[in-house]
């Protein structure tokens, strides 16, 4: 039994002995940062200075999905991602055209905002129709020492709204 026992450790012993680098556990990739759209400003209804009804309405904005990645570089993360939104004609809108303001944060794992990037969506309606889609291509870079990693980090993005919407979604 003794004799058995110490075979197998010498086996082992002479097992790890012929371990060499690409047998040591590979490195986890590291994870991009999350970009997601904020629920509560994924949405905005103008009316101009009219009361909300739907007489009044000029404009829909919805903030439908957003799609990216991101790649690795010796002084940080690229992350490109497409932001597509949707609208809808009112029947206050003059015209075929609307331009809607947002904004893209950079928010730390603590919640504090580290940039914020203020940005206008152009919808143009065609014709007679009511409802336009927009995709948005977006890129932001974010310095990284090495190996560090930007799984904490956010991207939040929504549409910036004017007192008078921030009180309407109330």
């Amino acid at each position: 039994m003794k004799r058995t026992i110490l075979t197998l450790m010498m086996a082992c012993f002479m097992l790890g002995a012929c371990v060499t680098d690409k047998d040591a556990p590979v490195k986890p990739k590291p994870l991009c940062p999350q970009v997601a759209i904020v629920r509560s400003l994924e949405r905005v209804e103008d009316y101009g200075q009219e009361a909300m009804d739907p007489a009044t309405l000029v404009a829909v904005a919805v903030m439908q999905k957003v799609d990216g990645s991101c790649t690795y570089g010796d002084k940080g993360v690229d992350v490109t991602f497409d932001l597509s939104m949707d609208a809808q004609k009112g029947p206050r809108l003059g015209g075929n055209k609307i331009s809607v303001p947002f904004f893209v944060s950079v928010v730390s794992a603590e919640d504090k905002v580290l940039a914020k990037e203020m940005m206008t969506a152009e919808f143009s309606f065609e014709g007679e129709n009511k409802t336009t889609t927009l995709d948005q291509p977006l890129h932001i870079f974010l310095p990284l020492a090495k190996d560090e990693d930007a799984a904490n980090i956010r991207v939040l993005m929504g549409f910036q709204l004017t007192e008078a919407q921030a009180k309407r979604g109330e």
